[in-house]
This record gives C-alpha cells, sequence and structure tokens, in this order.
C-alpha cells in the first residue's frame, strides 16, 4: 500500500510542476541559508582556532595598558620574568616605523639609485619565531639567541618587503641600511595570512638593537612561553603579582592568556553564526506556510477525488497519510537541492573569502531531518481537513 500512496504522491506533484517548484523553492532558500552559513561559520572559526592555536595555549601575553605609571618593560625587567617558575623564555616586541635605505652598488636591490623607505621595524628575540605553529621562514634562518645577547645588526624582511625591494633575487648576506646602520638579511618570512598579515610588510631584528641603537623606547609588551601547559594558571597569577611588584599598582598592565582569548573568540563567533541560523530559518518557517497553503489548496481542488476513495472504502487516516506523504516529499525534495546550493554558496565563499572551507556530514543530516520535520508539521493541518471530508459531500462538489 505504501508503494501505491507513494507512487500516485509522485503523479499528482508532478500533475502541478509549476506550483510544486514553486512551493519546493522556500524550502531550498531556508535550507541553503542554513547550511551555506554553518559551513561558513564553522570554516571560518576552524580558521581562526588554527591561527590562535598557532600562537600556542602555553603562550601568556604581558603588556602594559598605562605608560603613564612607567614608561615600559626594561631588560632587567624581562630577565625577572624569565627567572619564574615554569617559564622556559620570553619574546617581547617593540615595533616603530623607520627608514629602511637601499644603495646602488652595495646591494642587488631592483633600484639602480639610492632608495629610501618607510618600514615598521619590529624588535624581537629568538622565542618570536617559536610561537608559531608553522614554519616562518622562506628562506634564510632566523634571529637566535646570540643575536639577542650580542645585539647583533642582522634582520628578517618580510614577504611583501623582500618582493618589492629584491624581486625574486634570494638577498640573503645582502646589507640594508635601518637608519643609516648597517644591517645583514639573515632571513626572508614566508607570506603570512590571517592574523598576522602584519609581518608580511616589516623588517625584523634583535630586540636589544632596537632598544639601544635604533631608539625605539622600552618594551610595552611581551610574550611569556610556559614549559608546562598544566602550570599556566600558576605562572599566569606569578606574573600579576611580578607585574604588580614593577608598576607599582595593581592596574596599568594586562597579563591575558591565548587559551582565554580563544575561548571568548569561538563563544562570539558561536552565537553570531547561531544569531544567524536563527534568521535563516525564518525563511524555513515561510517555506513551510507555502507548503501548508499548497496542500490546503490540493485538498480544494481534489474534494471529488477524495470523496470516490472514501466511497470505495478508503480510511481516513490513508488519506490523510497520502496527503502528509506529499508534504514530505516536498520538503525532502527542497532540502536535498537547498544542501547542495548551500554547500556550493559556501565552497564558493571560502575561495573568494581566503578562509579553510570545513564541511561536517551531520550538518547534512540535520538540514534535511529539519526539512522533513518542516513537511510533516505543516502537512498535517491539510491532511486532517483531506481525511474528515465527507463521502456524500466531497461528490456532491463535484
Amino acid at each position: 500500500m505504501f508503494k501505491d500512496i507513494l507512487a500516485m504522491s509522485f503523479k499528482n506533484l508532478a500533475m502541478n510542476k509549476m506550483r510544486t517548484f514553486l512551493t519546493t523553492l522556500g524550502i531550498i532558500i531556508g535550507i541553503a541559508s542554513i547550511i551555506a552559513l554553518i559551513t561558513i561559520g564553522q570554516g571560518v572559526t576552524s580558521s581562526i582556532i588554527q591561527q590562535l592555536s598557532g600562537l600556542g595555549g602555553n603562550r601568556v601575553t604581558v603588556s602594559l595598558t598605562d605608560t603613564r605609571v612607567i614608561p615600559g618593560f626594561t631588560e632587567e625587567d624581562m630577565r625577572r620574568f624569565e627567572e619564574l617558575d615554569h617559564v622556559a623564555g620570553v619574546s617581547p616586541s617593540l615595533s616603530s616605523t623607520k627608514t629602511l635605505t637601499l644603495i646602488p652598488g652595495e646591494t642587488h636591490s631592483l633600484y639602480d639609485r639610492v632608495y629610501n623607505s618607510a618600514s615598521r621595524v619590529i624588535g624581537i628575540d629568538n622565542y618570536y619565531f617559536d610561537l608559531s605553529a608553522s614554519p616562518m621562514l622562506l628562506s634564510g634562518r632566523e634571529i637566535f639567541d646570540y643575536d639577542v645577547q650580542n645585539a647583533s645588526h642582522v634582520c628578517v624582511l618580510g614577504y611583501d618587503v623582500w618582493k618589492n625591494l629584491y624581486g625574486n633575487y634570494n638577498p640573503i648576506g645582502e646589507t640594508v641600511k635601518i637608519q643609516n646602520m648597517d644591517f645583514t638579511v639573515v632571513g626572508i618570512l614566508n607570506k603570512l595570512v590571517g592574523l598576522e598579515t602584519t609581518g608580511n610588510y616589516s623588517v625584523l631584528v634583535p630586540y636589544t638593537v632596537a632598544m639601544r641603537e635604533l631608539q625605539m623606547g622600552l618594551v610595552k609588551k611581551f610574550d611569556v612561553v610556559i614549559s608546562d601547559s598544566d602550570a599556566v594558571s600558576l605562572a599566569v597569577s606569578q606574573m600579576s603579582d611580578l607585574c604588580a611588584e614593577i608598576v607599582g599598582s595593581t592596574r596599568g598592565y594586562s597579563v591575558s592568556n591565548q587559551q582565554e582569548v580563544m575561548n571568548i573568540v569561538v563563544t562570539i563567533t558561536d552565537l553570531i553564526m547561531g544569531m544567524l541560523a536563527g534568521i535563516a530559518a525564518i525563511s524555513l518557517l515561510v517555506g513551510g506556510i507555502g507548503i501548508m497553503n499548497m496542500m490546503l489548496v490540493s485538498v480544494s481542488e481534489r474534494t471529488a477525488e477524495i470523496g470516490l476513495r472514501k466511497a470505495l472504502g478508503a480510511k481516513p487516516a490513508v488519506i490523510m497519510f497520502q496527503f502528509i506523504v506529499e508534504a514530505v516529499i516536498i520538503s525532502l525534495l527542497g532540502g536535498i537541492l537547498g544542501v547542495a546550493l548551500g554547500i556550493t554558496i559556501a565552497y564558493l565563499a571560502s575561495l573568494l573569502i581566503g578562509y579553510q572551507f570545513t564541511f561536517q556530514a551531520s550538518t547534512v543530516f540535520l538540514a534535511v531531518g529539519f526539512s522533513a520535520a518542516v513537511g510533516l508539521i505543516f502537512g498535517i493541518l491539510p491532511a486532517r481537513k483531506a481525511s474528515k471530508l465527507s463521502p456524500i459531500d466531497a461528490l456532491r462538489a463535484q
């Protein structure tokens, strides 16, 4: 009997192709919107988590928020942080815009004359390269600990700085002038994406040189690498106490763990995507109402058919089941097409925006199940109306 009802349902829907398509369109749009938003949200969240994970859950950032209290952290201050328990190292960072000069005859740059450029110079130490989960260097070497200790005049060029100055030429061993001081190029950074793109336009030097010779001031912010991930909370507490001692106040500084930042970002993205998915679900509601309207019209048009079937002995439950099946078929068809459209939109968006395309099969099952539920819920009222028609009244309506 079920096969007969199924065949009859497809036949009835095929007889009104345009009406069936327009009704299905509401479900397609609703499911496609939900699938696209959820998939894009998962991809963006995954990309953010991956980038934040690269920063390290065992990384603690100490920053000065009020320079009126103290102008910055000194080298002695950072050594005190290095001496704390469970601290593997301290990675200070200070930046300033400096003049970078290339002179013909002293470099293989693209320029045939003295070239001056205002570049962002960042003072770092060797731990800077350990904080990234992916390889940072395209060519050459990192800034080593002895470079920091000896205040060596070495530098690592950001990807775009290298391209703008040298094209495809490998400048390792070449000399550039920063504030009229010679620096030897020892490395080139990979092209950075996501949260760290500013590094593409920067020149990295040992922070000791930045502080002592390039007059870039004291350190306002630095990262502390914790050797034991289980001791992060203890280390944060100890660093907060040390900051209060150095600053001489319980305010004017910040000590934050990257895991906390990661949790906050994930929570925010989940809330935003939940809100957007809720808005998209409204179109599903509209599509469900469209199904109900179409089925009510169908009941009115098929009154005589219903009366004849009931006169021949068809039970109300069978009539009701017939109309519910038709409503569910419309919803499932719209759900499947909506899933395909939503995945396509999400994939094209990933290519356009540049986030990581992430797709979970559970999203498809959820969307298709939800669309079937919409058809079932909104198909009940028309089905009940059809099943309760009196055979005599239905035949008389013919």
